[in-house]
């Protein structure tokens, strides 16, 4: 563009050199003539360049510069130089380049930081485009699908593979209200979605945002808590409905055999035992689900073992019993109560589900700074079957004996929680015929 320009100057001065030239040949010698050609060319020359200097060339620079910024070089300054004029539309131009790269990168700040924001969230976040299509997940959303690959470009089907939440997004869009839907991905993760509009400054829906909720652990809580209130119902209804039945049946005159009366009476006597057992269990369990803080002391673990041994003695006595304590005076600190709670638990079930006169073993040693207390039995053992859920409130592995026994159902479940309280492990290993040995880890 310069070069046009500076070209055409020098045509048009010299046109008008020799227009001029024409004109005084009339008036001048020929020698005059020369001599003025001579001067006007090189004047004409002088002044091209001059103007090349001073304009033609600040305005190819700025032609430059003005090509880099509207490519996305904002960092790209123009040197001030030439006519006032151009000099002022360069230190404009300079401004205007300054100006929009402190807003690009406030712009910049502000995406990263959103980004940030989002993959800091605990909720899953996805935004889609008018289409319906996915222009963003964030790390939480990527993380309960158990996946890291790219999602955007993809609607809603294609990943979830739920029509619900297709349907959701494309009538949200549509003008429809926000949406609220509860979905199962292929995980078996329960999620809470809330479909809502993004609308631009004219008010029109632009996009849409579903933020997911993980609700696994609170139906899955919901669920326990109905098992459980169910469970409790049915363990209180069966001894409650017993004492009834007895009771009526002595006040409608049962009570005036003596003998009749005696075995009633003992019924009732060890169905309300049961009862009171049963609401001990459930009170010893509460506390430790309310997570109290666990209380820490020194203590001996030989001395609590021989205390929960001394006080069922008639118990094994009357079963023929044979008990053998393999422990080195081992001094440790921890959690006393809820040590001899889960002890005790463990000795009670070696009891009423051994074999007649058969024999329990508990043995302990201490490694890397760890507890492994154990407690065996040679009783009938449990199903492998049976295995998976034997910490769980009120399982049994037979029913019937362990009412008989008055077993309520929450030992185990007692002893896990005692155990995990204090940042140990339960474990379980048995064979139907060869007993079960029950190991303790605990951080010394």
């Amino acid at each position: 563009m310069a070069l046009r320009l500076q070209s055409r100057l020098v045509l048009w001065n010299l046109f008008l050199v020799s227009l001029a030239s024409i004109i005084l040949s009339f008036f001048l010698t020929a020698s005059q003539l020369a001599l003025m050609l001579v001067v006007a060319v090189a004047a004409t020359f002088i002044f091209t360049y001059g103007v090349h200097v001073l304009v033609l060339r600040p305005l190819h620079r700025i032609s430059l510069v003005s090509r880099k910024l509207a490519s996305g070089n904002l960092d790209e300054r123009l040197p001030i130089a030439g006519d006032e004029q151009i000099a002022a539309l360069g230190t404009s131009l300079n401004t205007m380049a300054q100006a929009l790269s402190a807003r690009m990168q406030a712009l910049s700040d502000e995406k990263q930081q959103l980004e940030l924001i989002l993959a800091a969230m605990g909720q899953g976040v996805m935004v889609l485009d008018h289409d319906g299509r996915i222009t963003l997940a964030n790390s939480s959303l990527l993380r309960v699908l158990d996946t890291d690959r790219n999602l955007s470009g993809k609607t809603p089907l294609e990943v979830f593979r739920r029509p619900e939440l297709e349907n959701a997004v494309k009538a949200v869009l549509r003008g429809k209200p926000i949406e609220t839907l509860e979905i199962t991905v292929g995980n078996k993760r329960i999620l809470q979605a809330n479909v809502a509009p993004v609308t631009n400054a004219a008010g029109i829906r632009t996009s849409a945002v579903v933020v997911f909720n993980d609700m696994t652990e609170i139906r899955r809580a919901e669920r326990m808590r109905r098992d459980f209130v169910a469970n409790v119902s049915h363990e209180f209804k069966t001894p409650l409905t017993s004492i009834r039945g007895y009771t009526e049946t002595l006040l409608s005159g049962a009570k005036e055999d003596p003998k009749i009366a005696l075995e009633f009476l003992r019924i009732i006597e060890r169905n309300a035992q049961n009862l009171e057992a049963l609401v001990s269990d459930l009170l010893v369990l509460a506390k430790f689900e309310a997570e109290l803080p666990v209380t820490r002391e020194p203590f001996g673990l030989m001395f609590v073992i021989k205390e929960q041994i001394a006080s069922r003695k008639n118990a094994i006595e009357d079963r023929g019993i044979q008990v053998r304590i393999d422990c080195p005076d081992i001094q440790i600190h921890g959690d006393r109560s809820r040590l001899a709670t889960a002890l005790s638990n463990l000795i009670d079930n070696a009891i009423k589900y051994n074999k007649l006169g058969g024999q329990i073993q508990i043995s302990a040693d201490t490694r890397n700074g760890t507890l492994n207390l154990v407690v065996s039995d040679t009783g009938n053992g449990i199903p492998s079957e049976a295995l998976p859920r034997i910490f769980e409130r009120f399982y049994r592995v037979d029913k019937a004996r362990a009412r008989e026994s008055g077993g309520t159902g929450l030992g185990l479940a007692i002893v896990k929680h005692a155990i995990e309280s204090q940042g140990g492990t339960i474990s379980v290993a048995s064979r139907l015929g060869s007993g079960s040995t029950f190991t303790i880890r605990l951080p010394m």
